[in-house]
Parts: structure tokens; C-alpha cells; sequence
């Protein structure tokens, strides 16, 4: 993952804007005569942090690519370049308070552009500290890896090579060095082909020498992309944990809510290495989006701890305009049998399914609290929806019948005449009250839930199958089974199958956890992405015992779950499989699902 650079083709986009503009204010500070005087400013209301621990950033402005090294009783974060610096350098004694300690790379090699410098990995050899960082090579405008030495862990770091380090020019480039020291004291190189299209990359490792100047070995590739979350992995870093070696990477789009930490375990430096699991260690949550870039670091305890960059939600892309920075987390890893885990405040994953009968099935973290499983209705279940304030959930029947099980009720259209059934409700994000939907498009709500508008009265071309809320409030979204999309108050319309011929119908609309978009879910499993949605992989095409009946979004929405009529369930992108009642007798259908 770079700074500014694009990994979907290869070439830099934004990054070379913002070297034209680095390269512009510093030759007006040159002209000035104030260039020791200049220093990157945060944006405001981004000071770094004081202190925030594993659920929010340690350093509250721009830090990506974070490579962390512990000196005596000082912890160094070198991160890619920002602004006026070329590797700027963080400074704290407990992993949670950082001040800015200069660049550590002032001056870049003749051979090399000006403000293309990213992703350093920094190891310390005796007296002498070794920078390895990417940078693009001025003649030919492709990206290789560089090295540069210091006497002390700030720098200067000085490079006065003539030529890159390392250069696959035949794999598109070299880019995310990161050294690694073993229990017997080899030296060896980390880092990533910057092969185009980014899916056939890999991580390549080489032993160096002693002093880290030079390689011993030929290049070896150890790591590939192959899981559907991946389409590239980048960003190494290998440790070797009581005599296992484990390489974290990064992997995804670095600039997509799709970015995570994810793991392989190595038989030795060179592999071989197999990924354990098929989803990432560290994933976007809403307000957390990208984490990657990692880089672990021993404390004097011996506590393992992973610095790593994300950015604020909701934006589920990262744009690297004015203002957007990624931030520097902190989050302690324990290795539990040998298998890492990160305490990143990541809210555990889960799902429930709803049948009919108002039976309720929780996997993974979700939680039962009840259900109308066993009683007597009046009506059937049509859907269900979650709490976020008190994590318990609805069940609304057919008849406009709510059943609260941990969560607060608000009303109901139980009892009520009704023009048409309900078939579907949404919550407000504050949890504060919820929305029921009609086949008809008739909109009723109860709590803080306003009413926006509908399509009750309003003569449809096909009827109305659910409805979603905008993620901030304030609106929400139809969806006929035509995939007819209607917006109400501040939902923002992003685009519908409305009028287009459809091979299965349309059977739900889910909004991204951060807004942005929606997927439309079709009971063949098709799916249809608007805005800022993304499709991960689909059943369409796949012979399903059971129609598909919902589509349930991953934390960061970088993934998600199709759920079938007999409670299969299929996962895709970065979301886990937690379990299903697919293959079991249930004495109801499926017919809605919800996020823990």
C-alpha cells in the first residue's frame, strides 16, 4: 500500500499532484529562506492524540505505512511521505502519546523523483540504522527499492546509491521492503512485486548481509494472492514468535474499505506459507475504514503490539484530497496457540437468521435474546431488524406486529386494518425507533423514526419487497421486486434495476454500514452495486436448494452474506462463514437475516 499511488494499474495518480504541490510550497520556503520553519499542520480538529488505545487512533493526522522500531525506551514510527517530508519520523515512550521528530530522509537520490518516497522499513544493526523505502525511479517511472544509513534512529538517513537496491523490472517494479532479524541473527529482506494486474503479485523474500547492504540469496516468492478479499497482498512483515514464523501482509485495495491485515504461517523465512483462515485478521469497521500498512513491534516486556493506518469513516474510499489523512492505531497482538490475534476494539462478527415461525438461529458473536419461535401468531414474520443502541433486535409480522426481544417498543400496526401486508421494517441508526414497509410502499413509523414520504396510494409497476435506512438518519430506500429503488428524504438515489428484465426478482436492498450505496439481492443471488457498493462474489449461477432471501453486510461493508429460504449461507468478501441451518429441518423458511 502507498501513499497516493494507484494499486489497481500500476501507475501513480493523486501522488504526483501532491509532489507537484510539496515540490511547489518547498521551493517558495527555499526562496523564502524559511524552510526550517515550515512543518506539516494537521487539519484542524485532527491534534495528535493523547492517548486513546486499541479503539481509536494514536496519531490523529496522516501516517500511513507505519513501520514502528523500539530504541532503549523509545518507541520510532517511520511512515510515508507526507507533505514537506520525505520519511517523516514519530517519537513516543509508551505507543500511545507521538510527537513529530522530523524527517528522517531529507534528501532523496539523484536517481530517484522528488516527493515519491513511501512504505519504509527500518532495522537497527549495532550502531547503524538501516532504511529500506520504495521510490520511483525518474528515468523510466518505475517504482524500486531503495536503502539509506543513520547513526541514530532520527537520521538524517542518507542514500548516495546511484542505482535502486532492488528492481524486478520485469514484474513491474519492487515496492514494501521490510527487514527481518531471526533468533539466530540472519538478515533478511521482505517486500512485493508490483506486478499489473495487482492480483498476480507476490511477496518476495532474499537473505542480505550482515550489514544489510547487500543480498546472499536470489529472490524467492513466498506469498500470493488467492483469497477473494485479497486481489493483491502487499505491505510484509514477518516476526518469529517462540520459533514459529508467522508473515502478516496487507491485502485489498489500499484506498477501499476492502483493505485488511490479514496472515500466513512459514515454515522458515523462505516458506512455505499457508494462510489458516479465508478472511482478514484486522477488516474496516464503520468508523475505522483500510487498516493495512502494518508493521509489529516487541515491547521490553516482550508484548507484541501492531501499528497499523486506517481512516475515519463514513467515506467507504479513500480519496487522498485535502484534508483526508490515515491515521496511526495501535493495538496489542497475543499469539493464542500460535494463532495471532489483534485486540483492534473490533466488534466481534455475527449474524441471526428469522424464520417465519419467528425463530431466531445466532452465529458467530450475535447473541440470542428470544423469539416468537413456538407461539402462537397471527400472522407470519416477514422481517427483523437490529438495535445498535441496546444490541437486542425486532421480529415484525405480516399484519404490522412488532416483537421486541432487548430492544424498546415503539408501536406496531398489529390489530390495524391494512391496505396491503407488511413485508419488511428498518431501524434508525440511533435505535431510537424503526420503520415498517407495506407491499404497497406504505410507510409506517414509530419512535424517532420520521416519516419521509411513500409510495402508498402510488400505483407500482411490481410490488414492494423492503426498505432500508440511510445509515446517518434522516431518510431510507424502497425496493419493488423489479428493483425499482425510491428514495425519501435524505437517502440519496444511486440507481435501480427499475424497467430492465430481471431473471429472478428482487428481494431486498442492503446499504453499506457507511453509506455511500446499496446492493440489490435478486432470489436467483444476483446481485446489483450502486454507489460505493461493491460486488465480492455471488451465488448467481450456483443451483440453490433454496431461494435467496436476504443480503447482510459485513462491519466495514468490505464483505457480506447471502441467506437462503433453508438458512444457507454464503460468504463473500472479508465476511467469515460463522455457520448455517442449511442441510437442517426447519419448521419454518428463512426469510429475513441481520447483523449481530
Amino acid at each position: 500500500m502507498r501513499g497516493g499511488r494507484d494499486v489497481t494499474g500500476g501507475r501513480p495518480s493523486v501522488s504526483r499532484a501532491l509532489a507537484r504541490r510539496r515540490a511547489l510550497v518547498r521551493a517558495l520556503a527555499v526562496a523564502l529562506g524559511v524552510v526550517g520553519a515550515l512543518a506539516w499542520t494537521p487539519r484542524a480538529g485532527a491534534a495528535p492524540h493523547d492517548g486513546s488505545g486499541a479503539g481509536a487512533p494514536v496519531y490523529d493526522a496522516d501516517a500511513p505505512d507505519p513501520d514502528v522500531i523500539l530504541v532503549g525506551s523509545t518507541y520510532y514510527a517511520y511512515t510515508t511521505g507526507t507533505d514537506l517530508k520525505d520519511i517523516p519520523v514519530l517519537a513516543s515512550t509508551d505507543l500511545q502519546h507521538w510527537q513529530s521528530a522530523g524527517d528522517a530522509l531529507p534528501a532523496l537520490p539523484s536517481w530517484s523523483t522528488f516527493g515519491q518516497s513511501w512504505a519504509p522499513g527500518v532495522v537497527a544493526l549495532g550502531g547503524t540504522y538501516v532504511m529500506y523505502y520504495s521510490t520511483e525511479v525518474a528515468a523510466t517511472g518505475q517504482d524500486c527499492i531503495s536503502l539509506a544509513t543513520a547513526t541514530t534512529p532520527t537520521g538524517p538517513f542518507v542514500d548516495n546509491s546511484s542505482t535502486p537496491f532492488i528492481c524486478q523490472a520485469q514484474l513491474g517494479g519492487s515496492i514494501d521492503p521490510q527487514p527481518f532479524v531471526d533468533t539466530n541473527g540472519r538478515l533478511f529482506l521482505y517486500w512485493k512485486s508490483n506486478t499489473d494486474p495487482p492480483s498476480s503479485a507476490s511477496i518476495w523474500v532474499a537473505e542480505l548481509t550482515a550489514d544489510g547492504t547487500a543480498l546472499t540469496s536470489g529472490p524467492e516468492p513466498v506469498l500470493g494472492a488467492d483469497q477473494s478479499w485479497e486481489s493483491t497482498v502487499e505491505s510484509p512483515y514477518m516476526v518469529d514468535e517462540a520459533g514459529r514464523y508467522v508473515l502478516f501482509y496487507s491485502g485489498g485495495a489500499w484506498n477501499s474499505a476492502g483493505y485488511g491485515v490479514g496472515y500466513a504461517e512459514c515454515a522458515g523465512p523462505f516458506g512455505p506459507c499457508t494462510k489458516p483462515q479465508g478472511t482478514p485478521l484486522l477488516h474496516s469497521e464503520t468508523a475505522r475504514l483500510g487498516p493495512g500498512g502494518e508493521s509489529l513491534v516487541e515491547d521490553a516486556s516482550g508484548n507484541w503490539w501492531m501499528a497499523y493506518a486506517a481512516w475515519d469513516g463514513p467515506a467507504s474510499a479513500y480519496s487522498y484530497g485535502d484534508g483526508d489523512f490515515r491515521s496511526l492505531w495501535v493495538a496489542p497482538v497475543t499469539f493464542s496457540g500460535g494463532t495471532p490475534v489483534v485486540d483492534a476494539g473490533q466488534a466481534p462478527e455475527g449474524y441471526r437468521l428469522v424464520a417465519s415461525d419467528g425463530g431466531v438461529f445466532p452465529f458467530g458473536g450475535a447473541s440470542f435474546l428470544g423469539s416468537m419461535g413456538g407461539r402462537h401468531l397471527d400472522a407470519p414474520v416477514v422481517g427483523a431488524a437490529a438495535d445498535a443502541a441496546t444490541g437486542g433486535y425486532w421480529e415484525v409480522a405480516a399484519d404490522g406486529g412488532i416483537f421486541a426481544f432487548g430492544a424498546p417498543f415503539y408501536g406496531s400496526m398489529g390489530g390495524r386494518r391494512l391496505a396491503a401486508p407488511v413485508v419488511g421494517m428498518a431501524p434508525t441508526p440511533d435505535g431510537g425507533g424503526y420503520w415498517l414497509v407495506a407491499s404497497d410502499g406504505g410507510v409506517f413509523a414509530f419512535g424517532d423514526a420520521g416519516f419521509h414520504g411513500s409510495t402508498g396510494g402510488i400505483h407500482l409497476v411490481a410490488p414492494v419487497t423492503g426498505m432500508a435506512a440511510a445509515p446517518r438518519g434522516g431518510g431510507y430506500w424502497l425496493v419493488a421486486s423489479d428493483g425499482g429503488v425510491f428514495a425519501f428524504g435524505a437517502a440519496p438515489f444511486y440507481g435501480s434495476t427499475g424497467g430492465f428484465p430481471l431473471a429472478a426478482p428482487v428481494t431486498g436492498i442492503t446499504v453499506l454500514p457507511q453509506g455511500g450505496g446499496y446492493w440489490l439481492v435478486c432470489t436467483n443471488g444476483r446481485l446489483f452495486p450502486y454507489g460505493a457498493a461493491t460486488v465480492f462474489g455471488s451465488v448467481q449461477g450456483v443451483a440453490l436448494a433454496k431461494p435467496v432471501k436476504a443480503l447482510v453486510p459485513g462491519p466495514g461493508g468490505a464483505g457480506y452474506w447471502e441467506v437462503a429460504a433453508d438458512g444457507g449461507i454464503f460468504a463473500f468478501g472479508d465476511a467469515a462463514y460463522l455457520g448455517s441451518t442449511g442441510g437442517i429441518r426447519l419448521a419454518a423458511p428463512v426469510v429475513a437475516a441481520m447483523a449481530s
